[in-house]
């Protein structure tokens, strides 16, 4: 059974990021985005943003925990907002003030896990 557009992604390599690593333009990060269909773009193509609903604190407590230790063990870290019902994220190689693929691998990797 071949692999979605998704999951590869989430099984490619996040590298090595230098600062002086040109950001992706809006055209590459719209390409990538049509791998991962439920994250979008901030108004100035910087970030990615996805929402996630929950049907309580303890869910989105829970995604938050299983995001976390996704994050650390690839040390490419998403802004999480969380609260009763609701996960909040962002991500952005904040070194290059823009998206670099690693964060669409990373986007990736958090649609692998139970939401």
């Amino acid at each position: 059974m071949p692999l979605s557009a998704t999951t590869a992604l989430a099984r490619e390599v996040i590298v090595p990021c230098p600062r002086n690593t040109p950001a992706l333009t809006r055209a590459e990060s719209e390409n990538l985005l049509t791998q991962i269909p439920k994250w979008t773009l901030s108004p100035d193509g910087t970030t990615l943003l996805r929402s996630c609903v929950l049907p309580d604190f303890a869910g989105a407590y829970a995604l938050v925990e299983r995001i976390a230790a996704l994050a650390e063990a690839a040390d490419h870290h998403p802004d999480i907002a969380f609260g009763w019902g609701y996960v909040r994220l962002k991500l952005q190689t904040h070194s290059i003030g823009g998206l670099h693929r690693n964060d669409f691998i990373m986007a990736a990797r958090i649609e692998t896990l139970p939401h």
